[in-house]
């Protein structure tokens, strides 16, 4: 049971009936007053106490003496933007930059008084003496201070460039890369608005969505929704749709499918976000090339759905749609992440049946195209390294009409032949000038080496699904060329990585691990 903190407002104020800093006990009233009426906005920022203690020498030290003040009487406050956090664990470091918070657990524990009496909301109010409301989040200073959108610009090129985490320099650290995850975390600190310490917090929600730690994602979009909250009816219209959007990413990446859609719909029905999705071509972007998504999936699980062939063709139009955004926009990146997904969805639907006059083979050389589209454009989009999905989707189109059963012998698996690269000229003779931003390709096993020594010496970062795909691929062309123990290595690696996947992608990959012979297996 939690010991009550008694708290005297009434001078000489007063903590569990001992005297108490006027200061110390002024930011724990206040922390209890947002924490209490101030839902929306629980935090309480460094521009604030500025504003109230305009003769405090160091803001440092009177912080430092708050916190002193707080462990004495049995208080956990937190700083920082992650008011979902442990103050045990937070870094005291970091406790001076802000902003602070009382978690719900702490409030419960604390009672303020007036002569005895329980003090009322009015009482409160009238103990902070707050002179004046706190100068506006997004009014900005004279001079504007440039290092947050240095700090910033740096970690958007480093996400799109697929730098995630910090590299090491080769010499003495001099060169070393931050990386976007340390970059937007920078950028946070350096934030002086709302607005600033929202995008910041929508970057860094998109780079653990990325690194697949969908946990430290959510915890983030929960920081960024509570920055929103704080935001009049007329502000981050686009922030709040990434928000939606990225949490539709989430479900998506455990696959779940409905969850995903049903975000989607609603985005796409409720004001004032369907404006948003309706106007904002980033949003209308990231909306239909999502939903296209959810309906391929629809398209090539629901086996036994009667409209199978209409949710393909409802994809299809999606990735149009999502395509046309992209080159509103003027992003190749993101045109470049459509086309890709066109050439798969491509070859996948008819390889299920889905489009009418056509088969696998059929429509091999559209994949294809769109494929490589999607690579030049990657190439031109300033990405670093060739797209790891291009060629995964490259390498199991060129071997997707070969099918050996399940635990085939030796010589029967390496009697099947795959497309190799050179052939790809006679399919692709329309789309020569795209050829150009493919990096020069021997064989199928040279590229999934050159994948796998990419991932291994941290010039690239894959997901663990990007990973398992490349193992896959690396396993079928190195078994096929005869290289047995790569084969092998590459199968025990996948067959470990697959328990982190969702059921739906394991049970795709299992299936294929039975699809080798036994020498590998």
């Amino acid at each position: 049971m939690n010991t009550t903190t008694l708290i005297e407002l009434t001078a000489p104020q007063a903590v569990n009936g001992r005297r108490a800093a006027y200061q110390s006990l002024w930011l724990l009233v206040r922390l209890y007053h947002a924490a209490r009426y101030e839902a929306a906005t629980e935090v309480v920022r460094l521009a604030e106490l500025r504003q109230q203690f305009t003769d405090a020498r160091s803001l440092r030290m009177f912080i430092s003496r708050a916190f002193r003040d707080f462990s004495r009487w049995g208080i956990q406050v937190g700083w920082g933007e992650d008011a979902d956090s442990d103050p045990r664990f937070l870094n005291p470091d970091r406790r001076s930059q802000g902003p602070f918070w009382l978690p719900p657990a702490e409030a419960d524990k604390i009672a303020c008084v007036v002569d005895g009496a329980a003090a009322t909301r009015e009482d409160l109010l009238r103990f902070l003496n707050i002179r004046s409301k706190p100068v506006p989040a997004e009014a900005a200073g004279m001079p504007m201070p440039a290092d947050f959108w240095m700090r910033y610009a740096l970690a958007q090129q480093n996400l799109r460039q697929g730098q995630l985490l910090a590299t090491m320099a080769e010499h003495a650290g001099a060169d070393r890369n931050p990386g976007a995850l340390a970059g937007f975390k920078d950028a946070a600190r350096m934030a002086v608005s709302r607005s600033q310490h929202a995008l910041a917090a929508l970057g860094e929600a998109q780079v653990w969505r990325r690194l697949d730690d969908l946990e430290a994602a959510r915890k983030t979009l929960s920081r960024l929704r509570r920055l929103l909250k704080e935001a009049g009816p007329d502000e981050g219209g686009y922030l709040d749709a990434m928000e939606q959007i990225l949490t539709a990413w989430c479900a998506y990446s455990q696959r779940d499918v409905a969850l995903t859609e049903a975000l989607l719909a609603a985005m796409r029905d409720i004001e004032p976000r369907a404006s948003v999705v309706r106007y904002h071509p980033r949003i209308r972007f990231e909306w239909h090339n999502l939903m296209a998504l959810v309906r391929r999936a629809h398209a090539l699980n629901d086996r036994n759905s009667p409209v199978r062939q209409q949710a393909a063709s409802e994809s299809m139009a999606h990735f149009a749609s999502a395509l046309d955004a992209a080159f509103e926009i003027g992003s190749f990146d993101a045109a470049q992440q459509v086309a890709a997904n066109v050439g798969m969805a491509t070859w996948l639907f008819a390889s299920e049946g889905l489009v009418p006059g056509t088969d696998a083979m059929g429509a091999r050389p559209e994949a294809l195209r769109w494929l490589l589209l999607s690579e030049w454009l990657s190439q031109r989009s300033g990405t670093s390294g060739q797209s790891a999905w291009n060629a995964i989707y490259l390498m199991r189109i060129a071997r997707g009409h070969c099918d050996a059963g399940e635990r085939p012998s030796l010589p029967a698996f390496r009697a099947q032949q795959p497309l190799q690269p050179a052939d790809m000229a006679g399919y692709l003779d329309a789309s020569a000038d795209f050829r150009i931003g493919m990096p020069p390709v021997s064989d199928w096993l040279s590229l999934a080496d050159r994948l796998l020594s990419a991932q291994q010496q941290g010039d690239s970062r894959y997901s663990l699904l990007q990973r398992c795909g490349c193992r896959l691929e690396h396993a079928w062309y190195a078994t096929h060329a005869g290289e047995l123990g790569p084969a092998s290595r590459s199968l025990a690696t996948l067959a470990a990585e697959i328990a982190g996947l969702p059921p739906s992608d394991k049970a795709f990959f299992q299936g294929m691990l039975r699809r080798f012979p036994a020498e590998v297996s």
